[in-house]
């Protein structure tokens, strides 16, 4: 995932990347969010990693005895 972070939203920026710590973050953050809530994943199934996480947990939940 920083390979992508470094590629998909750090090589695009003029130098200096962020103007302070708090931009960083919030840079890196809203990255993450996007990762894993909209971006689809060839490797599970053209899915987003949260929604599969998802579905493995009530997969788990249900077939867990009592």
């Amino acid at each position: 995932m920083w390979s992508r972070l470094k590629t998909e939203v750090l090589e695009g920026r003029e130098w200096p990347v962020f103007a302070e710590v708090a931009d960083a973050q919030a840079s890196v953050a809203d990255y993450f969010d996007w990762y894993n809530h909209e971006r689809l994943h060839f490797s599970i199934g053209y899915q987003m990693p949260y929604h599969t996480h998802q579905q493995l947990l009530q997969t788990t939940v249900l077939n867990c005895p009592a």
